[in-house]
């Protein structure tokens, strides 16, 4: 402010000149401190920019991933599913990669130190009966070391295979599991979870042309029964879904989506616009409700803190869109979808998990995306905006991913299967 006061009496008050007159002083007046004022203006404005603008935009404007380096990892018949998990318990991020055309399951051990390099567990790839589809990882027989159990797309059968604790599965004498008997297996969801609250991991599955999910409770010794009451009712053509204590009573409750993606897909449409959800009672009986949705056919649901509230919101993806539905939820198993939502991509997204990628403490979105892997930066109030640089490019037929610190550098990593590249992709968190 006083340097705008003195630059206002340099134009207005002329200094008499040596010759007397004021008149070229004058115009030499104003044009000084015109001069002076600009260059002070454009100062404070570099200024500014150096210590606030610059910091936030530069933080915006770096790309958030880098490809790892080397070639990517080849599979034999293409990856089309990706697992992050201790297989040798060596305290360091392992990938389980499955081949549905070649029909098998491959262990790759993480290499400490290394920039996303993973070996072999010294043997070939382990060929499976059964088609490998969804899959998921935990200890089903209490020996401490990670299970395999995975699904087949025309099955109503879970294989299960124990680890070793050294990077090997075997097929369990129990496998496979039958979680349901019907005419028409259409397998396209698989969780493990303690349902009934007795200490040991049970399975779900979800049956898409059924149009309901399948449970059978866990012995902790490998060995499954399915629940009463089982199989439980959702909406129309389910695809993957969400598990997850969504109101804080310390049960394990389910969230399918409604692809209506069927041979009745157009009867189906109308009852799309709407997730479906199963409060459980924590003795494997569930109470079903629905959760209206502005945009139709949910895919991909995740559960999780999206505002800080510590209450559980929802997240879903939607059948070839790219749109991003948001909802908050009370903390007592309801949910409102936010009046910004749906968020847009930019591109269609699939697959999808949550991480904190530009370690601001608050949540955001990865999902595969085609040939990449899209991202959507959260707020920490339940909204979002793609990052810049997405989606990051990886490998074509990006379509399932999971994230984990494959590096030890304590940022997120993403890892995806780029089924029509038939290699595994690494992202490095930056």
């Amino acid at each position: 402010m006083e340097e705008n006061q003195v630059s206002r009496r340099l134009i207005i008050e002329p200094v008499n000149s040596t010759d007397g007159s004021k008149g070229e002083i004058l115009n030499h007046s104003i044009l000084i401190p015109s001069v002076w004022t600009l260059l002070a203006t454009l100062f404070s404005i570099l200024f500014l920019s150096c210590n606030t603008g610059d910091a936030t935009s530069g933080t915006a404007q770096a790309p958030l991933f880098t490809l790892a380096p080397g070639p990517p990892i080849t599979v034999a018949g293409g990856p089309s599913n990706v697992l992050v998990g201790d297989m040798n318990k060596d305290v360091k991020p392992d990938l389980v990669v499955a081949s549905e055309q070649a029909r098998t399951i491959t262990v790759l051990l993480g290499v400490e130190g290394s920039d996303g390099r993973f070996r072999g567990t010294g043997g070939s790839a382990l060929t499976v009966s059964d088609t490998p589809g969804e899959m998921v990882l935990g200890d089903v027989n209490g020996d401490t070391n990670l299970d395999l159990a995975f699904v087949t797309h025309d099955s109503y059968r879970v294989t299960i295979l124990l680890g070793d604790g050294k990077g090997g599965l075997a097929l369990a004498a129990n496998s496979p599991v039958v979680m349901k008997q019907g005419q028409h297996p259409h397998t396209h969801g698989l969780a493990m979870d303690d349902l009934n609250r007795d200490g040991k991991l049970d399975l779900v599955t979800v049956n898409n042309a059924d149009n309901d999910v399948s449970v059978a409770f866990g012995d902790g010794r490998g060995n499954f029964s399915l629940a009463p009451g089982s199989p439980f009712a959702v909406g129309p053509s389910p695809y993957p879904l969400a598990v997850g204590d969504v109101n804080n009573d310390g049960h394990s409750d389910i969230v399918a989506t409604t692809t209506a993606t069927g041979p009745q897909r157009s009867q189906q449409l109308p009852f799309s616009r709407a997730l479906t959800l199963l409060l459980a009672d924590g003795r494997g009986g569930f109470r079903s409700s629905l959760l209206p949705l502005r945009t139709g056919q949910p895919w991909f649901v995740v559960i999780g803190d999206l505002n800080g509230d510590r209450k559980p919101d929802l997240m879903a993806t939607h059948h070839e869109r790219s749109k991003l539905t948001v909802l908050l939820g009370d903390g007592n198993g309801g949910f409102k979808e936010t009046s910004a939502s749906p968020f847009d991509f930019g591109h269609n997204a699939w697959h999808m998990v949550l991480g904190d990628v530009n370690r601001d403490g608050k949540p955001d979105v990865l999902a595969a995306a085609g040939d990449g892997v899209g991202i959507m930066l959260g707020d920490g109030g339940g909204g979002f905006m793609p990052a810049s640089h997405s989606p990051f490019l990886t490998g074509k037929g990006t379509w399932r991913l999971a994230a984990g610190d494959v590096n030890g550098d304590g940022k997120v990593d993403i890892i995806t299967t780029d089924t029509e590249s038939a290699t595994v992709g690494i992202l490095l968190g930056r």
